[in-house]
């Protein structure tokens, strides 16, 4: 009982059926069924099966076979009818090297074999591998040795690869100490012939022009298998056309066997008439044309492994190399050199990532950079120029001198150094291997100058930006010198590199500053929306204590909307910086006085200055000059108001602001001047920043979201101008400068737009609101009942479908986001189910350009943001109302 217990669980076990026990015949096994087997057989057995590793037990005089599934991998076909048999029988040509192992633990010693070679299978193929084999013996429960246990780990990667590895030394170091061409192709042939262990290896050299080829030397594993081939002629052909074709390809050509072989449909038979069996031929083309070849035949069919080709294919490189070395001696040098000097430059751009990478600070790449080029090339001064190509001056920083020069900082007008030489780098690096003999440098203005800071020779690689010029990484010596390709390319590759770098650590740091000022940002919307909040609850609860008098509902009713109109006003902020962002504004391209864009945007904020008891002032230009800009009148409006808003915000109480209006042949320049706190050095690069916003005081006196300037900025930028700002710091004001295009002309100019007179309420009409917020829906209900209109209020649009079948409405005002049903769906239904005529409104939080659209496709006849503009909402109804009268 105990036994069948012990086989059931073993049989069921995963191992176990992935090895085929469940289904195998022990019938003839020496060992009998698993239900007869001994505990330790059985635990042995178990052990393995449900290991990962490639395992295998012999057990018995026989030796019988068990392995895991993991080992029968490397079976291949001989799995699975190897299970259960004597392990000599099965592996044949394993076991004489395992044998001497496993009649070692056989007497109780454990044995260890590493990289040990053993026959394999790949893919029905035969293939030599190498393992580390751990050999333990298996004891039964008396104690005496009854099998062994074989764990295996296969190494075969690691052995070729130090096999390949070894090779590689000894033919780098082989072929590195031969001088002549016969010794180079010697060897080449013998170490092929050897590592491949065939019976024959030759080079070939091919005329493609006279279809002949030569067989240049012959190597024979032993001398008597054939006659030396050295020094015959035979035509291309003896190849066999395929042959020739698939060489001409230059990858190497493996024939198992050329009996048979496909690709020799010409030459196959005369291959093997010959003896020859198997071939590999490693080619050696240039510009589609065979030059040469190296050969290795085998008397015997084989199998090419990739490792074996990958060897050759190597050996063979490496012969090539090296004959090209001693056919051309000076050649050869030239390339020795070269070779050296592009391995030192890998090296040394290896070693350049890696500081690169490391490095965080600006100063600091551009200061190891340039101490590291200056190293490698021995050169006098490296150092790193900003260009300012609009006045014409260039600043040098991050010296590297040898010692012997000075260093070169400060400022200079590029003159000094020949302005049409720096006009030049916007064409590509600028080299020169003698500034005194170079006509671009050797004018008695220009080269007395290079010659007082010590520059005989240099090279200027520009650092170009969005098309323009902006820096220039300069490389100086005291001494004429002829500056190679690869070495130009080495400091071009410098110099891209380190400003990728440096952008990249500038980059890095925007995103933290920006990351930071989001959650700034976002603390601060929070904040600024939670406070109307209060007022309004704090409304509501006085609306609710006790019967509130006239006056209380005024005053309350008041303070709702004010907060109400000022919560509006925060998210139309948002939004409109959104749209502008994104590029989805469309400006209005009319002729606009500036005049008058001030003059209404003084009057927008008026009320501010005046609460704030500033002093304006106006600095115009006479009325006879033009102010005309081509642009958006509204759009404009709201720049100017911006600045001036944000002038008041920030400046104290009873302070100064001045705006100025300045012309000039092609631009017009629109100045706010404030007396305020003044903006501090390091915010002044990101003020019109998005989430960029001044310091801001413990009270929030200031409120708003600070988007006002990023607003301003894209507007400007769409209108074609640009905005700066200037400040002497903190406490001591700030200057906004606007620059437009200048337009000639004001014929037509575009007025401001009228301004649309308050909507009355209209006659009464009988309305149905769908809204699923219950709140929402009744105080708006509330709202149109107040200007004499019925209003019934459906909060589910299914309901609100039933109930406009069995009764008119004049109107509908629909949610967009309503349960089950979108009011986009509600709207065509109700249109189809009879509604014709009536007026629909779309009433909704989704105030995109494209909801918009959406709206306007299902038959919405108007579209309104949350919160609803009364008086708007109040004239399209009062318009429904006349219509129906006059019908």
């Amino acid at each position: 009982m105990e036994a069948a217990t012990r086989a059931f669980h073993f049989l069921g076990s995963t191992g176990a059926i992935r090895a085929g026990y469940h289904t195998h015949d022990w019938a003839g096994c020496a060992i009998g069924p698993p239900a007869c087997w001994s505990p330790t057989l059985s635990n042995a057995a178990s052990l393995i099966l449900e290991s990962e590793f490639p395992m295998y037990v012999v057990w018995g005089p026989q030796l019988t076979f068990l392995y895991n599934a993991a080992f029968a991998a490397l079976l291949d076909s001989r799995h699975p009818q190897a299970l259960g048999q004597p392990l000599a029988e099965v592996l044949p040509d394993l076991w004489p090297g395992v044998k001497p192992l496993i009649e070692r633990a056989l007497g109780g010693h454990p044995t260890y074999g590493e990289d040990v070679p053993c026959p394999v299978y790949r893919d029905g193929r035969p293939a030599t591998g190498w393992f580390t084999l751990a050999y333990s013996p298996l004891r039964d429960e008396k104690g005496f040795v009854r099998g062994v246990l074989c764990v295996t780990s296969e190494t075969t990667q690691r052995v070729q690869l130090e096999r390949r590895n070894a090779l590689q030394l000894q033919v780098v170091d082989t072929l590195r100490r031969l001088h002549h061409p016969s010794d180079i192709i010697e060897t080449a042939c013998a170490l092929i012939g050897k590592y491949l262990q065939l019976d024959n290896a030759c080079y070939v050299e091919a005329d493609e022009e006279s279809g002949s080829f030569e067989v240049v030397h012959d190597w024979h594993r032993t001398a008597q298998v054939a006659p030396s081939m050295t020094g015959r002629l035979a035509r291309l052909d003896d190849f066999g056309v395929s042959t020739l074709a698939l060489l001409r390809t230059g990858a190497p050509l493996a024939v198992h066997d050329t009996e048979g072989d496909g690709r020799l449909p010409e030459r196959g038979p005369r291959y093997a008439a010959a003896g020859v069996r198997a071939m590999l031929a490693l080619p050696r083309v240039r510009r589609n044309e065979l030059k040469a070849a190296l050969v290795g035949y085998s008397n015997t069919p084989r199998e090419w492994d990739e490792e074996a080709q990958r060897v050759a294919a190597d050996i063979a490189e490496r012969s090539w190399e090296a004959l090209d070395r001693v056919r051309a001696e000076q050649a050869l040098r030239d390339a020795v050199a070269r070779q050296t000097t592009l391995l030192d430059m890998n090296e040394f751009r290896l070693e350049l990532s890696d500081v690169l990478r490391r490095l965080d600070d600006p100063a600091r790449i551009f200061a190891e950079t340039g101490a590291m080029l200056g190293r490698f090339l021995q050169v006098s001064r490296v150092l790193y120029g900003d260009y300012d190509a609009d006045k014409g001056l260039v600043t040098f920083h991050s010296n590297y001198t040898d010692g012997i020069v000075a260093e070169l900082t400060g400022t200079f007008p590029t003159s000094l150094f020949g302005n049409g030489n720096y006009t030049a780098l916007a064409h590509g690096t600028w080299v020169s291997s003698d500034l005194q003999r170079d006509t671009r440098t050797n004018g008695p203005d220009i080269w007395a100058n290079y010659a007082a800071l010590q520059v005989r020779s240099g090279v200027t690689v520009p650092i170009t930006r969005n098309g323009a010029l902006t820096a220039c990484l300069l490389i100086q010596d005291n001494l004429p010198r002829v500056w190679s390709a690869d070495i130009v390319r080495l400091i071009e590759d410098v110099a891209e590199r380190s400003w990728s770098a440096v952008e990249r650590v500038r980059a890095e740091e925007a995103l933290r500053l920006a990351d930071r000022r989001k959650d700034e940002f976002l603390a601060m919307l929070a904040h600024e929306l939670r406070n109307p909040l209060a007022p309004i609850s704090a409304a509501a609860q006085l609306l609710n204590m006790g019967t509130p008098d006239s006056a209380r509902i005024e005053r309350t009713s008041a303070i709702i909307a004010r907060q109400v109109t000022h919560m509006t006003g925060l998210i139309d902020d948002l939004l409109d910086v959104s749209r502008v962002t994104r590029g989805l504004v469309v400006l209005a391209r009319d002729e606009i006085d500036l005049r008058r864009v001030i003059a209404d945007a003084v009057e927008q904020v008026r009320p501010l200055i005046e609460a704030r008891h500033h002093q304006l002032t106006l600095r115009m230009p006479p009325e006879g000059d033009a102010a005309f800009v081509q642009g958006d009148y509204k759009r404009l409006v709201q720049v100017l108001a911006n600045m001036l808003n944000n002038a008041a915000k920030y400046t104290p109480e009873n302070g100064r602001l001045a705006i100025g209006l300045d012309l000039t042949r092609d631009q017009v320049l629109l100045s706010v001047a404030d007396s305020g706190i003044g903006i501090s050095a390091d915010l002044l690069p990101t003020v019109f920043d998005l989430f960029s916003q001044a310091e801001r005081t413990p009270d929030r006196a200031q409120g708003g979201l600070g988007l006002g300037l990023a607003l301003v900025k894209s507007l400007v930028e769409l209108h074609g101008g640009m905005v700066t700002v200037a400040s002497a710091g903190r406490h001591q004001g700030s200057e906004f400068t606007l620059r437009l295009p200048r337009r000639q002309g004001g014929d037509s100019v575009e007025e401001a737009p009228p301004t649309t007179a308050a909507p009355a309420a209209g006659s009464h009409l009988n309305l149905m609101l769908v809204d699923d917020n219950v709140d929402a829906a009744l105080t708006l209900g509330l709202l149109l009942e107040s200007g004499g209109h019925t209003v019934t209020v459906v909060h589910d649009p299914r309901d609100a479908l039933a109930r406009a079948a069995r009764q008119s409405f004049d109107g509908f005002l629909l949610d967009i986001g309503l349960p089950g049903m979108s009011g986009y769906e509600l709207a065509r239904r109700l249109r189809k189910a009879g509604a014709h005529e009536a007026l629909l409104v779309a009433i909704t939080g989704y105030g995109r350009q494209s909801d918009q659209g959406g709206a306007d496709g299902a038959g919405f006849d108007h579209y309104f943001v949350k919160p609803v503009d009364p008086a708007g909402l109040f004239e399209v109804l009062a318009a429904r109302a006349r219509v129906g009268r006059t019908a």
